[in-house]
């Protein structure tokens, strides 16, 4: 990725590279980072630009602005983008392929959140791995207010993190669950203030480094396969990569020879 800050959807989604973070920022912080169709449209380009970069080993979410990481789909364009069951199916399909590519990238990906992370913020912070939120944050899945269709794989995402139950109950009701509550029901990873925030992330993002890529990718791959058995064997060949992988070797003599591993990602 080349050195600065990258621009998709008109500048509301930003992705820059800086160490071994590379940064996806939802920047419409005048909407509460609303994602508009040509965000979704952008999110896959802007995630293989960050992966294109080597020295990127994790992929770290955020909002722009202080109060949202995201408030949700932007409800401004429903009447054309999502204004009945046709057009709604060309909406989804760009939601899809938004999530799919963070589902599928092989490093580490990180939900930020600060603020509001409702309706679409929800979407896109179940394809996380990892979610930290600051202590005034805020998660909700508003769809009954509006009477729209909560999408199959959507639901099925947040009742694989949250179970049947509560994601129902958060569609019955539209209740907003703070983040003691998120934190409860292993929504979230951690909770920290408000100050914490930046320098949690970079701790994670150091400690990430620190570690094999291949292990990570083979083992999200092997997550994921737990629920999709086409998979599989993707998923074994990820593991048998590691085992024939320079890494490997190198974290064997690291040990062998007390001091810390430097790992290539081959």
């Amino acid at each position: 990725m080349q050195a600065g800050v990258q621009q998709y959807a008109e500048g509301r989604i930003l992705a820059e590279a800086e160490g071994a973070i590379g940064w996806l920022t939802f920047n419409q912080p005048e909407r509460l980072n609303a994602v508009r169709r040509d965000m979704w449209d952008a999110i896959p380009a802007a995630v293989a630009a960050l992966m294109a970069d080597p020295a990127v080993r994790c992929i770290v979410l955020r909002g722009a602005g202080e109060r949202a990481f995201i408030s949700g789909a932007d409800i401004a364009e429903f009447d054309v983008q999502r204004n009945d069951s046709a057009s709604n199916r060309q909406f989804t399909a760009a939601v899809s392929a938004a999530t799919a590519s963070l589902l599928a990238a092989p490093l580490p990906v990180v939900a930020m959140i600060r603020g509001f992370c409702i309706g679409g913020g929800m979407v896109i912070a179940s394809a996380c791995d990892i979610r930290i939120c600051t202590e005034g944050a805020r998660f909700g899945v508003p769809a009954g207010r509006l009477g729209l269709g909560y999408e199959l794989e959507n639901l099925q995402r947040l009742q694989g993190i949250v179970g049947s139950g509560i994601a129902l109950d958060m569609i019955a009701t539209a209740r907003q669950l703070t983040s003691a509550e998120a934190w409860r029901l292993g929504l979230v990873n951690h909770v920290v203030s408000e100050a914490l925030l930046d320098t949690t992330i970079r701790t994670l993002a150091d400690q990430i480094a620190a570690t094999a890529p291949m292990t990570y990718a083979a083992a999200k791959l092997s997550s994921r396969a737990a629920s999709d058995p086409a998979l599989r064997p993707a998923a074994q060949a990820a593991i048998d990569a590691c085992f024939d992988s320079q890494d490997f070797r190198e974290g064997r003599a690291a040990f062998h020879e007390r001091r810390d591993p430097v790992f290539k990602g081959r």
